[in-house]
């Protein structure tokens, strides 16, 4: 089964969701149906060593434009997590009390997913440039259409950034393209000995400002805390789950092979940058009372961790690197959903105005409990592994931005324990206590499913890491 199937089934799904409009049932069984199905074709493209996991297909061929998808061991878990992020999200909304389902934000996630799929899978720099740029879209329509009254500038904001940034990188593949004489924009057609090492130092910025912004790195955060505390927490669970992986894996795949010269001379400025971010981030956190913020400024506290491990650029850390962004979406997504559910019930999202959430549920209690050890890398979650692997490659590349960044054991202990005994612990201070009807049996199964994962990858962490560790050697010998 080609690549394709990817890409149509949750085009087709868009469609389908579009016209179910308000029906939650068919709602949830598309979201079911698309999610199997794709985790189902990935399994056997894994099991098959990705043999017949690739298309190339002419798309503008004047311009030498290739529709050229694969999946590989590089990109397999990038496309395991837009998976599980989707149907996380989709889950969330297609839940929602009778009649507040909607079925144009199931399309624009399904859609969004397309866009995805296409960015992890690209093997033409043109195909991945149009689909990282669409996946602006959906987002756009869904916080500006049903964010806070806010939302709408905060988008903004987001587009903006986000477009001024992927015009370097388009310009950066316009140079490449004309600049070597290549016939396509096949990945495979470039190469870092075609770029002399000061045109690649300045190809490596283009691209790297593109990616930062959308990670989002310090100090190209700005537009990241408005966007996730005024959108609808479906989008804020696709942009923090798995729309900031998409300037990881550009960062992996394209950036570091083909310029490596160009991280050679600014790699320290921005891994120093990257190092200062984890602290930053970590320090907001602590001192924000809208829960949203709270998990908003640890995103960024936890991506500047891979960042800086991204540029330290050893097996070490890209090991590290592959294994935190798994268990980082899964965590923010889970920390996301259950934040939701409880400012839904409290009205509020103040931290001084919640307390006591415990006596409501006592399960949910447990379910953000586990989110927040995977969060803070407790040993046996999924979040120890990856931190592990990343501190130790910062560790090699200098000894006093690890002690940085290792900062991040402590402070994201502190404010995500804050965070846990605001919601959970105390007195309660309304009467949503006796009002909760509980979370419903579909969302139940869906947290319970990354629970599962928090779980799962934090006692069996091969099972990334073993796919993870031929895509590591492979990226390796460009460098």
């Amino acid at each position: 089964m080609n690549p394709l199937y990817l890409f149509v089934s949750p085009l087709v799904a868009a469609v389908l969701s579009w016209l179910a409009g308000k029906n939650g049932n068919l709602q949830k069984a598309l979201t079911v149906l698309v999610f199997v199905g794709s985790l189902a074709v990935l399994y056997t493209w894994k099991q098959a060593a990705f043999v017949d996991a690739s298309i190339s297909l002419p798309w503008i061929h004047s311009f030498g434009i290739y529709l050229a998808l694969a999946a590989n061991p590089i990109n397999f878990w990038f496309l395991v997590l837009t998976a599980i992020v989707v149907f996380a999200a989709q889950m969330y909304h297609s839940s929602k009390e009778e009649g507040a389902v909607r079925g144009d934000v199931m399309a624009m996630i399904f859609l969004l997913q397309v866009f995805l799929f296409g960015v992890f899978m690209a093997q033409d720099l043109m195909l991945f440039y149009f689909c990282y740029e669409a996946t602006i879209l959906p987002i756009y329509y869904i916080s500006s259409r049903y964010g806070s009254p806010a939302a709408e500038r905060a988008t903004i904001k987001f587009f903006l950034y986000t477009l001024f940034g992927s015009l370097f990188m388009l310009l950066g593949i316009l140079y490449m393209y004309n600049s070597t004489g290549a016939e396509n924009f096949l990945i495979s057609s470039f190469n870092p000995y075609y770029f002399s090492g000061s045109v690649q130092g300045w190809l490596f910025l283009a691209f790297f400002i593109a990616f930062a912004i959308k990670m989002p790195l310090f100090p190209f955060h700005s537009w990241q805390a408005d966007v996730y505390a005024e959108s609808p927490v479906e989008s804020t669970m696709l942009m923090s789950g798995i729309l900031l992986k998409m300037g990881v894996f550009g960062m992996l795949t394209i950036v570091i092979p083909l310029f490596p010269q160009g991280l050679k001379d600014y790699g320290y400025i921005f891994i120093g940058l990257s190092a200062f971010g984890v602290l930053y981030g970590a320090l907001v956190a602590m001192v924000q009372y809208d829960i949203r913020k709270v998990l908003a400024y640890s995103s960024l506290s936890h991506v500047g961790l891979i960042g800086a491990g991204l540029l330290a650029y050893s097996d070490v850390a890209l090991e590290g690197v592959v294994l935190q962004m798994f268990a980082h979406g899964v965590n923010i997504a889970g920390l996301f959903f259950v934040s939701e559910i409880i400012a839904k019930q409290t009205g509020t999202r103040d931290l001084d105005l919640m307390g006591g959430f415990t006596r409501a549920s006592f399960g949910l209690t447990v379910l953000f409990f586990v989110f927040l050890l995977g969060s803070i890398a407790v040993p046996l979650t999924n979040g120890f592994p990856g931190e592990f692997k990343l501190l130790m490659g910062i560790f090699e590349y200098n000894i006093y931005l690890g002690i940085l960044c290792g900062s991040t054991v402590i402070l994201s202990s502190v404010y995500m324990l804050r965070l846990f005994q605001k919601t959970m612990l105390g007195k309660e201070s309304g009467d949503y206590i006796l009002s909760f009807q509980g979370v419903g049996a579909f969302r139940t199964v869906g947290l319970s499913l990354l629970v599962a994962l928090v779980l799962l990858f934090g006692l069996f962490p091969g099972i990334i890491s073993g796919v993870a560790d031929t895509a590591v050697r492979t990226l390796l010998t460009a460098y």
